[in-house]
């Protein structure tokens, strides 16, 4: 957003912004690559939502039998807690539940380590790309977020080698005065710091499915 509306506004071709040009064009091509990938998922979870939500609020049995596949096919790629509420509907309108699911995910009991897991939020949030049920990408993204956690904390706590905070703030504006005494944290570090957070958090396992196949 920041890219866009400092190219839109004339920011590029505004002397007195020229040290802010770099970081708005980096901006610009890392959040329309990352809206590429994202925002397909996002609208497919918006729909596959909407479906399921306007589904279960039929109070017609014989509409929810009519369009069980549709609610069912939903409920498995939005998450176990959506298949309990589709048992639970089917429970109480006497539907006789799908083979495949055998009890509600709620009752599980099996857990998968975080370190070996291949089934993680982030890849049901995500659940197109591939490499995130990979081992070895979901453990580099456990490093590598960790290791920038740890450096951020680090920096902004005691500060670096100098005994000084680095502000990366002031260093993308190009200040001249960019270190200071910690603890300190600038905005631009607070951002990254709580992304990283939510981006570790997410590759934590994800509820278990319990599907029983034929």
């Amino acid at each position: 957003m920041w890219g866009l509306l400092f190219i839109m506004l004339g920011g590029a071709t505004d002397p007195q912004a020229s040290s802010l040009v770099p970081i708005s064009w980096a901006c610009l091509i890392l959040g329309g690559v990352g809206c590429f990938f994202l925002l397909p998922e996002f609208f497919l979870y918006i729909s596959l939502r909407s479906t399921f939500e306007q589904i279960c609020t039929q109070d017609n049995r014989t509409e929810i039998i009519r369009r069980r596949k549709e609610l069912e096919d939903a409920a498995e790629s939005l998450g176990s807690s959506y298949k309990s509420r589709v048992l639970g509907i089917y429970q109480q309108m006497e539907i006789k539940p799908n083979r495949r699911w055998r009890v509600a995910p709620s009752t599980a009991t099996s857990r998968t380590k975080w370190w070996s897991n291949t089934n993680s939020k982030l890849s049901r949030v995500l659940p197109n790309l591939k490499p995130l049920k990979n081992q070895s990408t979901h453990q580099a993204i456990i490093v590598v977020t960790t290791i920038s956690i740890s450096m951020l904390i680090l920096e902004a706590s005691i500060g670096g080698m100098d005994g000084l905070t680095t502000s990366i703030n002031d260093l993308i504006l190009g200040s001249s005065e960019a270190n200071y005494p910690p603890p300190y944290l600038d905005p631009i570090s607070g951002i990254l710091l709580t992304f990283l957070t939510i981006l570790l958090w997410l590759t934590s396992p994800a509820q278990p499915e319990n599907e029983e196949f034929d």
